[in-house]
């Protein structure tokens, strides 16, 4: 029986440790963020534009996303709440949108630990087929998350995951 009581108090005080080694590194590091990437997709601008930007489609072929819910604001806003895999609800709105060229997203602000905006620009690329760059500027709360999404989880996971669903999808819906 002590051993099980030492093994368990060594596993809390190491996960303490772990806990105070996160939260002082990350309150080193900068709360905001960027992270940009560019992928290339056979598809012409109408195609990759229709896609990032059916918010009510995206569940049907990105697994982060598992339901969308739209909500239009009395001035006009309209906010879509995408629910992810945990079950929670992030708001988002379009904060620019030039159709076949550019589109952000921004999440709107509310108690979430992060938030930011999600870039879209789209460019013919050569020899056809159109180039996406998506770039985030976001910003992380907590030092602890901070420290967590840069180290363990990696700041541009989600935008990895979604241009790699992307391209399934476009992939897919090819003529």
């Amino acid at each position: 029986m002590k051993i099980v009581l030492v093994l368990v108090l060594g596993l809390i005080g190491a996960a303490g440790i772990a806990l105070v080694v996160f939260y002082i590194a990350g309150s080193r590091m900068p709360r905001e963020h960027r992270s940009q990437m560019k992928a290339t997709f056979p598809a012409d601008r109408a195609a990759v534009w229709d896609a990032i930007n059916d918010f009510d489609g995206m569940p049907g072929w990105w697994p982060a996303v598992k339901s969308v819910r739209t909500e239009r604001l009395t001035d006009g806003t309209v906010i879509t709440w995408n629910k992810d895999a945990h079950g929670n609800e992030i708001p988002f709105k379009t904060a620019v949108l030039h159709p076949e060229n550019k589109l952000v997203r921004e999440i709107v602000p509310t108690d979430q630990p992060f938030g930011g905006t999600w870039t879209f620009e789209l460019d013919d690329a050569p020899g056809g087929g159109t180039t996406l760059t998506l770039t985030e500027d976001g910003w992380i709360q907590p030092p602890v998350f901070r420290a967590v999404a840069k180290w363990i989880v990696g700041l541009d996971t989600n935008q990895r995951d979604f241009i790699a669903h992307l391209g399934k999808h476009l992939a897919g819906s090819a003529p």
